[in-house]
């Protein structure tokens, strides 16, 4: 059982059209999971949408940033946590977003889980507490980052019950075994600090789970311009912080 894992895609359609056309061309993939954060910091909002709601290979959950967008599109309540640094960056994500989106972005789950080759999976933008996996985006339910240590992601993930978890959001890898589980970050695909994109694959057999994390490189001039030439709001801090 041979799948891909992308995630952290921040609305970069050059880094994800990259990344799918790479995983197409191996051919023994079969199925993508995609981990969320597809919109929000980056500008290209409907073409990333355009391109992973269309293929029939992929089950999408949903990130913070999918989740405070929508909030202001659905008129609830917006993430104090997010507020001094998104909230008009991702007021302009929403007056971009195409509104034949809102309800497949809304159905988005925030945890997926299967059994694979006998082996519990569980795919997750991030660790959320069990008690608070119904919360609301403005309820702060994503846990804060920790460090990437064994021993932090361990204590992080504590309360999941699974033999692999795969997850993005922090824009690092990660690749932990603590003996009982096995903890899986292939770092983002489109916010990275130079012209490349990456994603995971992980390969369950009877007797092991493998992990390849795949480097690729990309033009990203167009992706950079883009910021200046839409004015996109909180440009400092996103070139700051994540390019």
């Amino acid at each position: 059982m041979k799948f891909a894992i992308l995630t952290d895609v921040h609305g970069n359609f050059d880094a994800l059209d990259t990344v799918l056309d790479d995983i197409d061309s191996r051919k023994d993939i079969k199925k993508i999971y995609n981990l969320g954060d597809n919109i929000g910091v980056g500008h290209e909002t409907n073409k990333v949408l355009d391109e992973i709601f269309e293929r029939d290979d992929m089950e999408i959950i949903a990130g913070n940033h999918d989740e405070a967008v929508m909030s202001i599109v659905n008129d609830t309540p917006y993430p104090e946590d997010l507020k001094d640094k998104f909230y008009e960056h991702h007021q302009w994500i929403e007056s971009h977003l195409d509104e034949d989106y809102y309800d497949k972005l809304n159905a988005l789950p925030r945890v997926i889980e299967k059994t694979l080759n006998n082996k519990k999976v569980m795919f997750i933008h991030y660790e959320i507490p069990n008690d608070k996996l119904d919360t609301p985006i403005d309820g702060q339910p994503f846990s804060p980052i920790v460090e990437p240590t064994e021993e932090n992601i361990k204590s992080l993930f504590e309360d999941k019950d699974a033999d692999l978890i795969v997850f993005g959001h922090n824009h690092t890898v990660h690749l932990f075994d603590d003996k009982s589980k096995v903890y899986f970050n292939p770092g983002s695909v489109g916010l990275n600090n130079g012209a490349y994109a990456v994603y995971g694959i992980v390969t369950i057999d009877e007797n092991e789970i493998s992990f390849e994390r795949v480097k690729i490189p990309y033009d990203n001039e167009e992706f950079l311009r883009g910021f200046k030439e839409k004015q996109v709001p909180a440009k400092e801090l996103i070139f700051d912080k994540f390019l």
